[in-house]
């Protein structure tokens, strides 16, 4: 045993505010060690004083003064392996769902870990595919990066996460999903949509919930970058997603007011961007390791985007995607708005068909939407406008995916590329409807588009693409009505 168990030292509070504990004693604790009342109820140290330890509670528990704490005997307080796959775990990593216990703990508790130097990164260099050509080809994500999700409760940045991980069930990544004080009911509900048969496998849910103590809300992102540091440092890629650091924010700012810590902007702590960046920034692509690819979610009905943490969160990631509630209320998905939207490093990872092919996407709605609004004062447009406009609302047929379907890279990079071929002159946006299905599984399937598929990474720029698509003009053909 270590000479700081064999000492049994014991400290006993002097006061208390809701969960925050003062407590006389204990010298040889540190911030962040574990201490226990003698019922076995927990409290994480936080601050350390001339003549107290500063406290705060991680279970439900009543505190009165001169109650005892002493520091928790155990050198091992987490459980982390593939058990934990398929599992509900709370902030603390013990298992809520009712499945039984996990093995006996193999890993100390850390919250602060170094975000570790350039050295041991890689440059993000592996595109990380959602399934949806919105994001893989015109907004592209990379393996190891960090990329905002921000959007109002209903613009549908919950669903786009569970689609995510639904379409990861066929890959080797591991997915875990942290909620920040959210409701009961919402983790009941996420469970039941994530943690089926398919994604059992690969999928973890961390959940702190608003009817836990404050204080776990605060430490959640902490544990699920700790337990995702664990399966990365093995060779594996993870997704990690926080949801909503919105929430996390509101409750690191009531826990420094408590504490009576003077308020910075907006009555945050002066200290709030350096907690959140600090935890942003431990996700990466790491040298001899594997990958930590971040969604973090701001959940808000502000619509500025120049709130304090929104902005000190956009200032930490490599990008943003902003989901619109009225795209999503229309049955539009995913409900990113494009031209509002940034992602710094996903394109390092296209191939040069793909990123030529989004920068024509991103052009062309621009455009489409501008000669748009001219036609609605009743002005005569010109065949070239009209062109434009149908060019257009082709490419949003296309890249308005059903929630439920995932396309490969290449089938969403030819889909994409017919709106440019002479398949497409003089058709609209309902010919690409009558036909969607019978061009995306004859594109999928048939042998005879296996080497343009292979060209969508082969060729060296979109318009030598673009030509080898006009070979296969016939049989596209054959396929539509």
């Amino acid at each position: 045993m270590s000479e700081r168990t064999l000492q049994k030292e014991v400290g006993l509070v002097r006061a208390n505010k809701q969960y925050l504990v003062s407590i006389e004693g204990l010298p040889s604790a540190r911030v962040h060690d574990i201490i226990v009342n003698k019922d076995g109820k927990r409290a994480l140290v936080t601050a350390l004083s001339h003549d107290a330890v500063e406290a705060m509670t991680l279970d439900q528990m009543e505190v009165k003064p001169g109650q005892q704490f002493e520091i928790y005997p155990e050198t091992n307080q987490l459980s982390i392996g593939g058990h934990m796959f398929g599992r509900i775990i709370n902030a603390l990593g013990d298992p809520i769902d009712s499945l039984g216990a996990f093995p006996p703990k193999n890993s100390p508790f850390v919250l602060e870990k170094e975000a570790g130097d350039l050295a041991g990164r890689e440059s993000i260099h592996q595109q990380f595919v959602t399934g949806f050509s919105m994001i893989d080809t015109v907004l592209p994500l990379g393996k190891g990066q960090r990329q905002l999700l921000m959007g109002s409760v209903r613009s549908g940045t919950e669903t786009f996460c569970k689609k995510v991980i639904h379409n990861q069930s066929t890959s080797d990544m591991i997915c875990i999903y942290a909620t920040i004080g959210k409701p009961e009911t919402y983790v009941r509900r996420l469970a039941s949509d994530i943690l089926n048969n398919e994604t059992k496998k690969n999928t973890i849910i961390l959940a702190s919930t608003s009817e836990d103590p404050v204080p776990l809300s605060t430490i959640a992102p902490s544990v699920a970058l700790y337990i995702a540091e664990h399966f990365c440092d093995e060779g594996k890629d993870v997704l990690l997603i926080f949801d909503d650091l919105y929430t996390h924010a509101k409750n690191l700012r009531e826990i420094a007011l408590l504490e009576g810590h003077l308020p910075g902007r907006e009555s945050y702590p002066g200290d709030i961007f350096y907690k959140q960046a600090h935890l942003i920034e431990r996700a990466g692509n790491f040298k001899g390791k594997g990958s930590i690819t971040l969604l973090p979610i701001l959940q808000t009905d502000i619509e500025s985007t120049t709130d304090l943490i929104m902005t000190n969160i956009m200032g930490t990631t490599d990008g943003h995607y902003l989901f619109s509630p009225e795209r999503f209320a229309r049955g539009i998905f995913p409900p990113v708005q494009e031209e509002e939207s940034v992602t710094r490093v996903g394109k390092h990872t296209q191939s040069v068909v793909q990123k030529q092919l989004s920068t024509a996407i991103v052009s062309l709605l621009a455009d489409a939407s501008e000669q748009r609004k001219y036609t609605q004062f009743g002005t005569q447009v010109s065949e070239a406008t009209r062109s434009v406009i149908n060019m257009g609302e082709s490419v949003r047929f296309i890249l308005n995916q059903d929630e439920e379907e995932k396309l490969s890279l290449e089938t969403q990079a030819i889909l994409l590329s017919l709106v440019f071929t002479t398949l497409s002159t003089g058709k609209d946006a309902g010919f690409f409807s009558k036909n969607y299905e019978g061009l995306r599984d004859t594109i999928t399937k048939r042998k005879e588009f296996e080497g343009l598929r292979k060209a969508v990474h082969e060729k060296d720029s979109l318009d030598a693409f673009i030509a080898e698509m006009e070979k296969h003009t016939q049989l596209f053909k054959k396929v539509c009505r």
